[in-house]
């Protein structure tokens, strides 16, 4: 009897030790192979930064390539600028009659502006309220071809994300009662939005349903100075934004349309940013 359980000892020590030595190959293999696949992938990482995919070959990341296209943005854009300021001038407003802190004589606001200098710009500058609008006083339509070329300018004291918006374009009427948000409310027909936030440009009109969005590069304009031009001839209208194109194509519904310029800021402005309009210029073909 004691031989038999000798016996049976033995077996089971045999055994377990079988099954261990079993698990420690196995957790051997494991770990090899861990320490291979992360060694491959730490390996393709790196290479990936380096700028190399695992063959070795040149990679381009998604970020580079926006970059890039940021960057070239204005590479083209005297080639392809063929704005004309239109022959006949009909309204021009620089602010350099108005007083410092009053509001611009010749605007209507659903709120508050006041009339400023800016640091590093020239001349006077409309500064504009967060979540507010702005409409000329005059209640006579633009024509139904025209030129209107304005200019803004940004001042942020961290980054251009402080400026948040500022949409502009054109509304049925020429009332200011509310604020206008976007092409579908208050009797707008379109909205070009310039989004700091996004760093993109939005045009967008109730009238032909045209939404569109272009990336641009406005992290460069956390402080500066941004022209803007535009050209309606009757349905259709072309934006340029600093000599890049923007839009060119019909964003109203029909020919001697009825309308009225407005300029919105969004709905805060952050760290003591501001934002300005100047240099107004409308002229008629």
């Amino acid at each position: 009897m004691k031989k038999v359980l000798l016996s049976i000892a033995i077996f089971s020590f045999l055994l377990l030790s079988t099954q261990s030595a079993k698990a420690q190959i196995l957790k051997r293999l494991k770990d090899n192979v861990s320490s291979k696949v992360e060694n491959k992938v730490n390996g393709a990482v790196d290479k990936f930064l380096d700028g190399k995919d695992s063959s070795g070959a040149a990679t381009t990341s998604s970020t580079a390539g926006v970059k890039g296209t940021d960057s070239n943005i204005f590479a083209n854009a005297v080639k392809d600028f063929n704005f004309k300021t239109a022959s006949t001038l009909v309204f021009s407003d620089d602010f350099s009659e108005d007083s410092i802190g009053s509001m611009a004589q010749f605007w209507k606001t659903s709120g508050s502006g006041s009339v400023a200098n800016l640091p590093d710009q020239s001349g006077k500058w409309l500064l504009l309220k967060e979540f507010t609008s702005y409409k000329l006083k005059s209640n006579t339509p633009l024509p139904d071809n025209f030129t209107l070329e304005f200019d803004i300018a940004t001042q942020s004291n961290t980054n251009a994300k402080d400026l948040n918006e500022l949409k502009f374009g054109f509304t049925h009427d020429n009332a200011i009662n509310n604020y206008i948000s976007d092409a579908y409310n208050d009797n707008a027909i379109t909205s070009t939005s310039v989004h700091y936030w996004n760093k993109a440009i939005t045009n967008s009109s109730s009238d032909t349903k045209i939404y569109n969005t272009t990336d641009f590069p406005l992290a460069e304009y956390a402080v500066g100075k941004m022209h803007v031009a535009i050209e309606v001839r009757n349905k259709h209208m072309i934006i340029y934004l600093d000599k890049v194109k923007v839009l060119d194509t019909e964003m109203f519904g029909r020919d001697q349309e009825k309308k009225y310029f407005y300029v919105s800021t969004g709905t805060e402005l952050s760290n003591g940013a501001e934002i300005g309009i100047s240099n107004f210029k409308l002229a008629s073909f």
